[in-house]
């Protein structure tokens, strides 16, 4: 059970630089961002607008021609991020959701042109998170940047963390070069379109430390060369989502809104990644997986969910992979602060 003690503990290790952190990022500060949910599971006709100060989460208008369209969902997660600074706008997507046939209807309903995107983000090589990149393939401008954490993002996966698992996909490398993708790899923290930043690697400096339901096979759809050095002679690895980034912004008066996808290297470690980046400390908004599905307990959500308030940020918006045992908890401590979303809301800070 996490106890005052500990939170205390952990809050002075989260106020201390990361083990080795470069000096801060210059990230960029924006004026107004809005956030549309392409991809999660939760579907609703009857989503309520909330409002709140520097808030609005505005729920999907119905702009299907017939009511046979409808939004779609499916386990998985994409976001559309729509910035404003010094008056010029720029559209980043995090992530692109379980298949390319949910992304595109959506987009398409949501009126999202895959033409106005600058830049994208893949926080990981999970299957519901690249597997709907497809849609946007030949459908981007040339030479649009995808960033990665790294290398293994690209190597074969299996479900479960057994040798003999069944399969989990892989992203095809080739497949995005001969489009014209321009894949930017690396470890270290990126600004994305002049927007926003990645945190580049997650450190554990919390208590957090996700169990991870996949493997990697090393060499298999990846260059062995270019992984980690203990895993590089390896045929089979249990993961560890060392590659995964974060995606953060600065809101100009605000602090900073984190978008952990999938957490698998803990939220709370995704949010102090992103201030050791940014050197900034303010939390305005946390979004997106926290990754406290099974087999993360009961009493983790509880942990992180104490860990979360510590860090006092404005408003929280948990999503696919966060789980009840976080949420439901989260809403009954915290009203004026937890929302949930659903495919097609558009969250508007600033």
């Amino acid at each position: 059970m996490l106890t005052r003690r500990m939170i205390l503990a952990s809050g002075l290790a989260m106020a201390a630089p990361l083990p080795g952190a470069a000096a801060p990022l210059m990230v960029p500060e924006i004026d107004r961002l809005t956030l549309t949910l392409l991809a999660d599971s939760t579907v609703s006709s009857f989503a309520t607008p909330v409002e709140r100060p520097g808030l609005k989460i505005l729920p999907p208008e119905r702009a299907a021609s017939s009511y046979k369209l409808t939004l779609r969902g499916e386990w998985g997660y994409s976001l559309l991020a729509d910035a404003m600074s010094a008056g010029a706008r720029r559209r980043v997507m995090i992530d692109f959701g379980y298949t390319p046939e949910t992304l595109a209807s959506n987009m398409a309903l949501l009126g999202v042109d895959p033409g106005t995107v600058d830049a994208m983000v893949l926080s990981h090589g999970h299957y519901d998170h690249f597997g709907g990149l497809a849609a946007l393939v030949g459908r981007v401008k040339r030479g649009t940047p995808l960033h990665v954490g790294g290398e293994e993002a690209f190597c074969a996966r299996l479900r479960g963390v057994a040798p003999n698992g069944p399969s989990f996909g892989q992203l095809e490398k080739a497949d995005l070069v001969a489009a014209g993708i321009d894949l930017r790899v690396a470890s270290s923290p990126r600004t994305i379109a002049d927007i926003g930043f990645t945190t580049g690697r997650i450190p554990f400096v919390s208590p957090e430390r996700p169990k991870v339901p996949t493997a990697m096979l090393p060499g298999q759809g990846c260059r062995r060369a270019d992984l980690d050095p203990d895993r590089r002679d390896l045929d089979f690895f249990v993961d560890d989502a060392v590659h995964e980034l974060g995606t953060a912004f600065h809101l100009k008066g605000n602090g900073l809104i984190v978008i952990g996808s999938c957490s698998h290297r803990g939220i709370i470690n995704t949010v102090r990644a992103a201030q050791a980046v940014s050197g900034v400390d303010r939390i305005h908004a946390i979004m997106g997986g926290f990754h406290l599905v099974p087999p993360q307990t009961s009493q983790q959500a509880l942990e992180t969910l104490a860990l979360m308030q510590s860090l006092k940020p404005d408003y929280i918006l948990p999503g696919h992979c966060t789980g009840e045992a976080f949420i439901a908890p989260a809403i009954a401590q915290m009203p004026d602060q937890v929302f949930r979303t659903v495919v097609g809301s558009r969250i508007i800070f600033g």
